[in-house]
C-alpha cells in the first residue's frame, strides 16, 4: 500500500475524531441512559469503520474504551478481575481468522478446543460472594469498577444469597435480562395506558436494574443467567463452569457446544439461529471461548477485550419501505405517540404496515420525512421500529420536514413535557380522545370484559352524546343502541345483556378497569386479594398499601393520588350506585390448588396461557413468572426448556398438561 500523503492523513484524522465523538455519544446513551438511538448493528458498523481508519494511522489507535454504564447516582466498587468487552463480527470468515490468530499466538498447528454459547442480549453483572454470602452485585461499569446494584439484584427470585463449598472470595459473571412474556405484558399495559412503549427487553432490564426503588424492580421480574467466573475460578475448562454453577444452585447456561474444529461451524450457527427463538431470553449471536483456562491465561487480554474470546453476531432482519404518513395517537393518560403508516412489507415472518417512531426526539434525530424510504427492523423481534432513512433515495428537491405537533391533535390543548419524561402529553383531562380511550380500556378483555363494546361502538355513542364516562355505559337504553350502524334487535339485546353481565365479575377486573397509573392485571389481583370491598381500597392509607405484597411506595402513592383527584372520585361514586356484585377469585375450593404458587412453561394444547392462569386463580392458586423457593408446582407443556430443567434440579413437583386438566376436576364439596 502506498504511503499516505499529509492531506490524506489529515482527512483520516478528522474522520477519526468525528467517529470518536459519535461513538462516545452512543456509548453514553446505551450504557448510562439505556435509551440507544441506533441499533447494535449500526453501532458496530461505526466501530468497524473506526478500526479500519485506525489501522491506517496506528498512532491514533486505542482512544475509545469498552463503554461505561456507571450512572453517577450509585455507589461503585472495583471488580477483582476486570470485566472486559468482546470483539465481534458479522462475517463468518472472521471466525476462521480468529482461530488462525489463536493458533499463531500459541505457536501450534493443533486444533483448539472451543466452547460456543449464546450471546445473551442483557446487562452484564458481576456477583461477588465473600465466605459464601452475596456481598456485591456490580454492573460492568468501565470494566474495572461498576455500579452497586446489589439490592436490586436480590429481587431476582431464583438467585441464592448464600452458596456453599466455594473459595472465600469468588466472582460469578452473567447477564440480567427480562423474558419476552414479561416484557410484552409491560408494553401491553403501557400501550393501553397511552404511554410510550419500551423498544426492547434489554433496555427495559438495564433501566430497571438501576432504579432507586427495589420494590419497583421486584415488580419487573428480572432474571439472571450465569456463565463465567473471575476471581476464585479454579476450574480447568470453561465447559466445567456451567455444571459447577448449577451445582451451587445458580441458574447457568445449558445450551452450549464444545468443538475441536471449525468444519461444521456454519451449520452449528445456522441451527442455533433457528433454535434461539425458543430460548427464554433474547440473543443476538454466539460467543466463542477457548475452552482450556491454561491457554486463556497464556493468551491474555488487550486493554479492551480477552484475546481468547470472540463474538459472532447475527445481522438483524430489516426491510426497506415507504413512509406514507404519520398519525399522532393520544392515549388515556394523554401521552401523544407518533405511529408510522408504512407501505406494507414482509419482515420476520409477518406483514408490517405500522411502526413506532417512539417520540419527538427520535423523529428529529433521524430526520424522518413523509415519503422517505425508511429501514424497518423488528426491535428484539417484537416491535417494528424505523431505524434509519435511505437519504440517497430522497428526491433532490427534498421532502417537507416532519414536525411533532405543539398542540393536541384532538382537542388543540398545548402539549406539555414533564422534566423527567421524553413524552409529550395533552394536559386536558376533558380531551375527548382521552375519554374515548379510557372507556375503551374500561370495557376491554382484561378489565370489565364487555363483549361487543369495542372502539367503533364507543366512538359512535360518544358522538351521539349517549356516554361521557364509563358509568354511562350502565345507563344505556335500547333506543340508544339502535342508533348504531347495523344494530338490530338481536345485536342490541345481546350487547345490553353483556353490559348487565359485567356487573357480576371479579373485583380485580373492576380495579384494573379504573385505569389507576401503574396498575395492571397482576397488581389489580393483589389488591383484590387484600381488600374485602372496593370501598376499602378507595380510603386505604399509604402505609397499608405499601404492606401489600408486590406494591412499592411509587405504586402506593399513585393509588392514593388517584382517589384524591376529584374527577376520579366523582366517577368512583357514580360507579358505586350501579350495583356491582364482585365474586372472589377463589370462588371454589380445590385442595390441589388452594394457596399454592404455580409457574407455567412451554406450549399447551388444550388451554391458552391466559386460560390456564385464570383456572389456577379460580381454584385458589397463584401464578408466578419465575421459579423460586416459593413455587410449589411447575406445569410444563411441550418445548418447556430451561424452566423444566431448573424445576428438576430444585425438586419442584412437575405437572403435565394432562395432570393439570385432571386436577381441575377435584373440587371439594
Amino acid at each position: 500500500m502506498a504511503a499516505l500523503t499529509s492531506k490524506e492523513k489529515k482527512k483520516i484524522q478528522k474522520k477519526i475524531l468525528q467517529l470518536y465523538a459519535e461513538i462516545e455519544r452512543h456509548n453514553r446513551l446505551y450504557y448510562k441512559d439505556s435509551r440507544p438511538e441506533i441499533s447494535d448493528f449500526e453501532y458496530d458498523c461505526l466501530k468497524s469503520e473506526l478500526l479500519h481508519l485506525e489501522s491506517l494511522l496506528p498512532s491514533e489507535m486505542g482512544k475509545i474504551g469498552i463503554g461505561d454504564d456507571r450512572s453517577g447516582n450509585l455507589l461503585t466498587h472495583k471488580h477483582h478481575v476486570p470485566m472486559l468487552s468482546l470483539e465481534n463480527t458479522y462475517n463468518l470468515d472472521d471466525i476462521f481468522d480468529f482461530d488462525a490468530r489463536i493458533r499463531k499466538l500459541l505457536a501450534t498447528e493443533k486444533n483448539i478446543e472451543y466452547v460456543i454459547e449464546p450471546k445473551i442480549d442483557g446487562l452484564a453483572v458481576n456477583l461477588i460472594y465473600e465466605k459464601g454470602q452475596l456481598k456485591y452485585a456490580l454492573t460492568r461499569g468501565n470494566g474495572f469498577e461498576g455500579d452497586d446494584v446489589t439490592e436490586n439484584v436480590k429481587t431476582i427470585e431464583d438467585l441464592p444469597f448464600h452458596i456453599a463449598n466455594v473459595p472465600d472470595l469468588i466472582e460469578i459473571r452473567g447477564e440480567v435480562y427480562m423474558d419476552d412474556e414479561v416484557f410484552q405484558e409491560i408494553n401491553t399495559e403501557r400501550a393501553s395506558a397511552g404511554e410510550i412503549v419500551f423498544a426492547n427487553a434489554r433496555n427495559l432490564a438495564s433501566g430497571t436494574l438501576k432504579l432507586m426503588d427495589s420494590e419497583a424492580v421486584r415488580l419487573r421480574h428480572l432474571k439472571i443467567l450465569l456463565y463465567g467466573m473471575g476471581e476464585g475460578n479454579c476450574l480447568e475448562k470453561q465447559s466445567e463452569v456451567y455444571p459447577f454453577l448449577r451445582n451451587l444452585g445458580l441458574i447457568s447456561q445449558t445450551y452450549y457446544h464444545v468443538i475441536t474444529n471449525l468444519d461444521n461451524i456454519a451449520a452449528i450457527i445456522r441451527d442455533f439461529d433457528r433454535e434461539r427463538k425458543q430460548l427464554p431470553y433474547a440473543t443476538d449471536g454466539v460467543v466463542f471461548k477457548v475452552n482450556e483456562r491454561a491457554l486463556q491465561e497464556k493468551l491474555g487480554v488487550t486493554a479492551k477485550a480477552p484475546r481468547w474470546a470472540f463474538a459472532y453476531k447475527f445481522e438483524p432482519e430489516r426491510a426497506e419501505t415507504i413512509l406514507r404518513s404519520v398519525t399522532f395517537q393520544v392515549g388515556r393518560t394523554g401521552v401523544v405517540t407518533p405511529v408510522a403508516e408504512l407501505e406494507s412489507v414482509y419482515l420476520s415472518g409477518s406483514c408490517v404496515a405500522r411502526a413506532t417512531l417512539h417520540n419527538a426526539d427520535d423523529i428529529m434525530k433521524k430526520d424522518i420525512r413523509i415519503g422517505d424510504t425508511v429501514i424497518v427492523e423488528k426491535s428484539g423481534e417484537i416491535i417494528p421500529a424505523i431505524v434509519g432513512v435511505k437519504l440517497e433515495n430522497r428526491p433532490e428537491n427534498g421532502l417537507e420536514k416532519l414536525i411533532f405537533p405543539k398542540n393536541c391533535p384532538h382537542c388543540s390543548a398545548q402539549l406539555i413535557r414533564l422534566p423527567e419524561e421524553v413524552a409529550w402529553r395533552c394536559p386536558n383531562a376533558d380531551c375527548q380522545e382521552q375519554i374515548i380511550q379510557k372507556i375503551i380500556y374500561f370495557a376491554s378483555k382484561t378489565a370489565m370484559n364487555i363483549d361487543g363494546f369495542g372502539e367503533s361502538v364507543v366512538r359512535k355513542l360518544i358522538e351521539f352524546g349517549k356516554i361521557k364516562t364509563p358509568a354511562d355505559i350502565y345507563a344505556l337504553q335500547k333506543e340508544d343502541l339502535y342508533l348504531l350502524e347495523n344494530f338490530g334487535e338481536k345485536s342490541v339485546s345481546r350487547l345490553l345483556s353483556n353490559i348487565e353481565c359485567s356487573k357480576k365479575t371479579e373485583l380485580w377486573r373492576f380495579i384494573n378497569a379504573l385505569g389507576i397509573p401503574s396498575i395492571g392485571e397482576k397488581i389489580a389481583k393483589d389488591l383484590a386479594n387484600h381488600f374485602y370491598h372496593w370501598d376499602t381500597l378507595a380510603v386505604a392509607p399509604l402505609a397499608e398499601l405499601e404492606r401489600i405484597r408486590g406494591i412499592g411506595r411509587k405504586v402506593a402513592q399513585g393509588i392514593l393520588n388517584y382517589f384524591h383527584d376529584s374527577k376520579n372520585l366523582n366517577l368512583f361514586q357514580q360507579l358505586q350506585k350501579i350495583g356491582f356484585e364482585f365474586e372472589k377469585i377463589t370462588a371454589q375450593y380445590n385442595p390441589h390448588f388452594e394457596q399454592k404458587v404455580f409457574v407455567l412453561t412451554g406450549t399447551m394444547q388444550q388451554f391458552t396461557r391466559n386460560q390456564a392462569k385464570a383456572l389456577i386463580e379460580k381454584n385458589g392458586g397463584f401464578v408466578a413468572n419465575a421459579l423460586s423457593v416459593n413455587v410449589n408446582i411447575l406445569i410444563a407443556g411441550t418445548d418447556a426448556g430451561q424452566k423444566l430443567d431448573a424445576a428438576h434440579k430444585k425438586n419442584i413437583p412437575i405437572w403435565t398438561e394432562a395432570d393439570f386438566a385432571e386436577k381441575l376436576t377435584h373440587i371439594a364439596p
